[in-house]
């Protein structure tokens, strides 16, 4: 089974589709021309396999994105095990047991599969066995039952939007409610709202602004989250745990720690992405999208969303990037893009340029990378801060640090004439190098 490398292009030399969210369906290839020694460290992609059984219609994919490359390894991602945290890994996933007789791509025809006749067990088979498929009617499996399950998977006490309806008041009635939000969903009656605007006070004393969408937003994004988790959560690498089933704060602290004691780790990379929600890119967020989902339905609802805006003093204010935090959809779309944007970027770096081990643990916008050698730590955090700026991104220059950190830090900066190793927070926690009873390294934190 082929690996997923799809990737946009950062520069467009090779031909980029990117989509407007004011119509999803509308692609443009955009070209420049460009020396063919010109850095690049985007990733492509290749051809997928044969849905299983072959169920569902299925359409090509457009070359001028998806190139194959003859260095790429196939790969499985692996999910973490229900029995608790993964350990730490290093960036790159497993490679396919010998003898896996679905390794062999199918011709590219076979990229596209309607999932009206699958359940969303059937959706995630075929996302898990063909990294490169896209997915149609997808919005089919937004059921009233499962708009159901979704109100209940909302928060009872959580603040009401613009429409001022409660948890409570929506439950009395629920039957009927969700039969005639399916039914506006199906028919395309269903109108995103602007969300209510507020603020609430960070640890710094800044404000963070959020969106409140009103429930029936809530609901259809929950529901939407549980069909686009079946592809994505058999995409996502396994050293993303921010907003993910079965992974926490907890699970990401404990990745590190194992990390950093078990690998050969002397140098810290803390990255912080300035403002990232409020960021992206509203044509990339399609533009990423568009690599799984072929639903225009379900694409022209994600634009909905993105462009409601919020309302403030009883005025709307539209957005023209970025995607509100307090958004149940929000959290899903942040992995995505950073998934193409960061993720895969960082595997392939690794794979290419690293030498020695290279950890990294991200949980959101707060990524952690660790290396054996200094010169490959600055490299990795020059080409990191071109590569996001690509996408519209920026390191926040007062949160991001490279500091030395790790089993040997302590020895190395004494033998320098400097002083103890300095410490960094992730996810609310110092971490700062120790030693035990014994003298062996241990982290202080967590």
């Amino acid at each position: 089974m082929p690996m997923l490398l799809s990737e946009a292009e950062g520069n467009t030399e090779h031909g980029v589709i990117r989509q407007s969210c004011s119509d999803p369906a509308r692609s443009e290839t955009l070209r420049t021309s460009g020396s063919p020694s010109h850095r690049n460290w985007e990733i492509s992609a290749m051809p997928g396999a044969q849905a299983p059984g072959g169920a569902g219609k299925t359409k090509s994919r457009n070359p001028a994105v998806y190139v194959a490359e003859k260095s790429d390894t196939s790969v499985v991602p692996e999910k973490p095990s229900n029995k608790g945290s993964s350990p730490a890994e290093r960036v790159e996933e497993r490679d396919v047991a010998k003898g896996n007789t679905d390794t062999s791509p199918a011709p590219r025809t076979q990229s596209r599969i309607s999932c009206a006749s699958m359940g969303l067990e059937g959706v995630r088979e075929a996302a898990r066995r063909n990294k490169g498929m896209q997915f149609t009617a997808l919005l089919h499996h937004v059921t009233p039952q499962l708009l159901a399950q979704s109100f209940y998977a909302l928060r009872r006490d959580a603040a009401v939007g613009v429409d001022g309806m409660s948890w409570r008041e929506y439950e009395e009635g629920l039957l009927q409610r969700v039969t005639d939000l399916h039914g506006k969903l199906q028919s395309g009656a269903f109108r995103a709202t602007p969300s209510r605007g507020v603020y609430i006070l960070k640890a710094d004393g800044r404000q963070r602004p959020l969106g409140i969408a009103s429930l029936e937003e809530k609901i259809v994004q929950q529901a939407v989250v549980t069909v686009l988790n079946a592809i994505y959560e058999e995409d996502f690498l396994r050293f993303s745990y921010g907003f993910r089933p079965g992974r926490s704060q907890h699970d990401a602290l404990d990745a590190l720690t194992v990390a950093l004691k078990g690998q050969k780790v002397n140098w810290i990379l803390d990255a912080d992405i300035t403002s990232f929600f409020d960021e992206m890119d509203h044509e990339w967020i399609l533009m990423f999208l568009g690599h799984r989902i072929a639903d225009r339905r379900l694409l022209e609802l994600i634009c909905k969303w993105l462009q409601a805006g919020i309302m403030q003093d009883g005025r709307r204010v539209a957005a023209t990037k970025g995607t509100p935090q307090g958004a149940v959809i929000s959290p899903l779309l942040a992995n995505i893009y950073l998934h193409y944007v960061l993720d895969l970027w960082a595997r392939q770096w690794r794979e290419r340029h690293a030498r020695g081990d290279v950890i990294v643990v991200r949980y959101a916008d707060d990524s952690v990378v660790g290396f054996r050698l200094k010169s490959q730590a600055q490299k990795f955090l020059e080409q990191l801060r071109e590569r996001l700026a690509r996408f519209g991104l920026s390191l926040n220059a007062s949160k991001t640090r490279l500091i030395e950190f790790g089993r040997f830090a302590a020895r190395n900066r004494r033998d320098r004439g400097l002083g103890r190793p300095e410490t960094f927070d992730f996810l609310g926690f110092t971490h700062c190098c120790s030693s035990n009873r014994n003298g062996g390294f241990q982290i202080a934190g967590p």
